[in-house]
């Protein structure tokens, strides 16, 4: 919340100018419609490929450089009476978007190495609320060939 309060009182300030005596100069304003926080909930993914290389798709980089994974295929789960189920959007009639498979970009890990990702998710957009056990499950293939036989899946 301090962030966006800065960035608006940076933008007032920014948006103002003190006139020297005699100019003939409008002055700038700014109007703000409306201010909308959104809260975005980021998740350390480490990738261990014990047995075989594990091709992972990921669709760009976090802020600290971190590759990040898509939200599809890639998926949030949270813990239920039943098990785990997959966490339901908070407005009816949503759905997710994605990036089309043949968009993403693939990090190859190779066997005993691990991998670190991120996953990061807006809070408002999906029915999880504090002190459920949420897990991420992440989507990674042996190899090319199977990754494109399930490319329609996550378009």
């Amino acid at each position: 919340m301090r962030i966006l309060l800065g960035i608006l009182t940076m933008a007032v300030m920014l948006g103002t100018r003190q006139t020297l005596a005699g100019e003939n100069v409008a002055m700038p304003s700014v109007q703000t419609a409306s201010v909308e926080l959104i809260q975005l909930v980021s998740v350390k993914v480490t990738v261990l490929a014990s047995e075989k290389e594990l091709l992972v798709p990921y669709c760009g980089e976090d802020a600290g450089g971190t590759e990040s994974l898509c939200i599809l295929p890639a998926h949030l789960e949270v813990r239920s009476s039943g098990g785990w189920r997959p966490v339901k959007l908070r407005h009816s009639g949503a759905s997710l978007g994605g990036v089309p498979m043949d968009r993403r970009r693939v990090r190859v890990i190779p066997v005993g190495q691990k991998h670190d990702f991120s996953f990061v998710f807006p809070k408002e957009e999906f029915a999880v609320e504090r002190g459920q056990r949420l897990r991420v499950v992440v989507a990674a293939w042996l190899d090319e060939q199977s990754m494109k036989l399930t490319n329609s899946r996550f378009n």
